[in-house]
């Protein structure tokens, strides 16, 4: 494996590391919709806000998601909205798959 190729191998584990977790994939299909706060996503996902704070930074250190002040809130939002396409592509695919290899 040539260098490029291997750096380019390890963003991509990078980015699919910080979207191996139900409440980062949650935050991300909420930001698609509009900016957020880490309050709000915190409540809106029933998890302490330093617990929705630490998923929030391990998406933005993937650059799925930026941050902006906006007065005294921090508000975060998608910057790879494209993300949540190929998430959807590949869920179709694998339960089109399951279901032929179940015969259903």
């Amino acid at each position: 494996m040539i260098e490029e190729e291997k750096r380019r191998c390890e963003m991509r584990a990078h980015m699919f590391k910080a979207l191996a977790h139900p409440v980062r994939i949650y935050f991300l299909e909420k930001l698609k919709v509009s900016p957020w706060c880490v309050c709000e996503l915190a409540a809106e996902a029933g998890i302490p806000k330093s617990a929705a704070s630490k998923h929030l930074s391990q998406l933005k250190e993937a650059g799925l998601v930026d941050d902006e002040k906006n007065g005294t809130r921090v508000e975060y939002r998608l910057t790879a909205p494209c993300v949540l396409e190929m998430a959807s592509c590949a869920e179709g695919t694998v339960l089109e798959n399951r279901r032929k290899r179940l015969g259903i």
